[in-house]
C-alpha cells in the first residue's frame, strides 16, 4: 500500500549529514535506484537472505521505510552523496526496546570509508536520541570488512547468534545502555 507521505512531488527530510553523506526520508521514486542496489548479488551476500531482490520485494522495503519513518521517527533511511545519487541504506531496525544499527553501501562506493563514516553518525544520533535503549548490530559470519566497521565506531563483539538462519557476529554499543 502506498502511503501518501511517499508521493514524488514530497520534499525528503533530511535527518542527518556527515561530510560526504546525507540521510534523509524515502520517497517512492527511490524503488528504482535502491533495486539497483538491492539486485546486486555481491552487494546482498551478506545482507537479509544473501540474494538479490526482486523490484517487488524493494517496493516493499520502500513502503515500509517510509512507514516506519512517519509512525515512529527512525527507520533505515536513504543514504545519499551531495549530488543525491544514491549511495546506499542505513539506519536502525528492532523494537523501541532495542536498536539494531544498519547499513548497505552501494559495491562501486566501497573502500571509500562510507561505511564508518555513516555508522559513526548513527551511533551519535542514538545517543542522542534515545535514553536506555542498547544499540547492536549483527553481522554475517565472513563478513569481516563491516565487523570492522563496528569494531572501529566503538561496538564489541557480543557472541554469535541466528539470525532468521544465518549464523552472525552480534555487537553491542557500550555507551547506548
Amino acid at each position: 500500500m502506498r502511503h501518501e507521505a511517499s508521493r514524488i512531488d514530497v520534499q525528503r527530510e533530511v535527518v542527518l549529514r556527515t561530510p560526504r553523506l546525507s540521510l534523509t526520508s524515502w520517497r517512492v521514486d527511490d524503488v528504482e535506484s535502491l533495486h539497483e542496489v538491492h539486485s546486486d548479488p555481491q552487494t546482498m551476500e551478506f545482507v537479509r537472505n544473501g540474494r538479490p531482490e526482486s523490484r517487488p520485494e524493494v517496493e516493499q522495503l520502500v513502503d515500509q521505510y517510509i512507514a516506519e519513518h512517519a509512525a515512529r521517527g527512525w527507520t533505515k533511511w536513504r543514504l545519499a552523496d551531495f549530488d543525491d545519487q544514491l549511495v546506499g541504506r542505513a539506519g536502525f531496525g528492532g523494537t523501541s526496546e532495542s536498536r539494531g544499527l544498519s547499513y548497505l553501501i552501494r559495491r562501486s562506493r566501497w573502500g571509500l570509508g562510507l561505511a564508518t563514516e555513516i555508522a559513526e553518525a548513527l551511533v551519535g544520533w542514538h545517543l542522542s536520541h534515545t535514553v536506555g535503549v542498547p544499540l547492536r548490530a549483527i553481522v554475517a559470519v565472513g563478513n569481516d570488512a563491516s565487523a570492522r566497521v563496528l569494531e572501529k565506531v566503538g561496538f564489541d563483539e557480543a557472541g554469535l547468534e541466528d539470525f532468521e538462519g544465518t549464523i552472525c557476529r552480534a555487537f553491542m554499543h557500550p555507551e547506548s545502555d
